[in-house]
């Protein structure tokens, strides 16, 4: 068990003139949908697969519904969560308030605990070529109904930025178009919409 990570170069203005700093990513191995956290709670103990969805499903309602009454959520083994809002001033000086999203600050136990994972650096890989990462998105796109820049990034193998430039160009290519808004933005195929 090791968190594979890669080495990048960060992004520097073209104007500066300091040595080339790097930072690391993790590389993620998947993603543990609410399935997968069901099986592997029920490997732990014998609650039933249905029990922890259940309990999973309550504990997301009982989040969402304090964050709407205003009141912040302090999971002492796991973290903090509290409303996001964003604020626009309006031509005639007023301002307008909306919700953004939820903050999550993880909790320093589980940070602490972290802290001592073993780190391995993952295999240097070219990554995919654009049409084999088209390619991938569109047959990931006729199992599922839609995509995520997270996971198309994940899919490919490649950074945040290069997914997002990548899907731009795919609806300028009229092969997928973006559903939603903010931080719930998702992309569906364009022959799927033109069906409904």
């Amino acid at each position: 068990m090791a968190i594979k990570f890669s080495v990048h170069q960060t992004p520097q203005p073209k104007d500066r003139k300091e040595e080339a700093l790097c930072h690391a990513r993790a590389i993620p191995n998947g993603t543990k949908r609410m399935d997968d956290i069901c099986a592997l709670i029920c490997e732990r103990g014998s609650i039933s697969s249905a029990d922890v969805k259940a309990v999973l499903d309550s504990l997301v309602w009982v989040i969402r519904l304090s964050l709407e009454y205003g009141d912040h959520v302090e999971l002492e083994e796991l973290g903090h969560f509290s409303p996001s809002l964003r604020s626009r001033k309006l031509p005639n000086g007023k301002f307008t308030v909306s919700v953004d999203g939820v903050n999550f600050r993880c909790s320093e136990k589980l940070k602490n605990q972290l802290k001592y994972v073993k780190l391995e650096k993952g295999k240097e890989t070219a990554g995919y070529l654009p049409k084999e990462r088209k390619n991938r998105m569109v047959d990931y796109l006729k199992r599922n109904e839609t995509i995520t820049t997270p996971i198309y990034a994940a899919l490919n193998a490649c950074s945040h930025y290069r997914a997002k430039a990548d899907l731009d160009q795919y609806i300028k290519e009229n092969v997928i178009v973006r559903v939603g808004s903010s931080t719930h933005v998702s992309y569906l195929l364009t022959e799927n919409v033109n069906r409904e």
